[in-house]
C-alpha cells in the first residue's frame, strides 16, 4: 500500500513539474532567451575575430570599449524595462528583447570594423 502511494506521488510530482515547464515555454520567454542566447555567440563570435586582427594596441582598447558597452547595454535595458520581481513575464521578455536587439546593433557594428581592418 505504502509503494502505491509513493509511486502515485512521484507520477503527480513530475507531472507538476511538466506542466510548469509548458507554461512557461507558452509565454514565450524561453524562446526569447535562446534567441538573445545565439545573438550573444554571434557577437562573442564577431568580437574574437575582430580582436585577432588587431595589434595590441587596438586590442586593449577593443576590450576597453567591450567592457565599457557591456555596461552600457546591462544598464540601459534595466532602464527600459521593469525593476527585477516587477512586471511579470512582458517584463522579463522586454528586458530580454532589449539585450538581444542592443547585442545585434553591436554585432552589426563590429562587423562594419572588421571591413575596415
Amino acid at each position: 500500500m505504502k509503494k502505491i502511494f509513493f509511486v502515485l506521488f512521484l507520477f503527480f510530482c513530475f507531472t507538476e513539474i511538466s506542466f510548469s515547464q509548458k507554461a512557461v515555454d507558452a509565454t514565450g520567454e524561453t524562446e526569447l532567451y535562446l534567441a538573445y542566447e545565439k545573438t550573444d555567440k554571434e557577437l562573442n563570435l564577431v568580437y574574437n575575430k575582430l580582436k585577432a586582427k588587431l595589434g595590441k594596441k587596438d586590442q586593449a582598447n577593443l576590450i576597453a570599449s567591450q567592457k565599457d558597452w557591456i555596461k552600457f547595454r546591462d544598464s540601459n535595458c534595466k532602464f527600459k524595462s521593469y525593476p527585477e520581481g516587477e512586471g511579470g513575464v512582458i517584463a522579463n521578455k522586454m528586458h530580454t528583447d532589449c539585450l538581444m536587439q542592443t547585442t545585434i546593433n553591436r554585432t552589426k557594428e563590429l562587423k562594419s570594423l572588421m571591413n575596415g581592418f
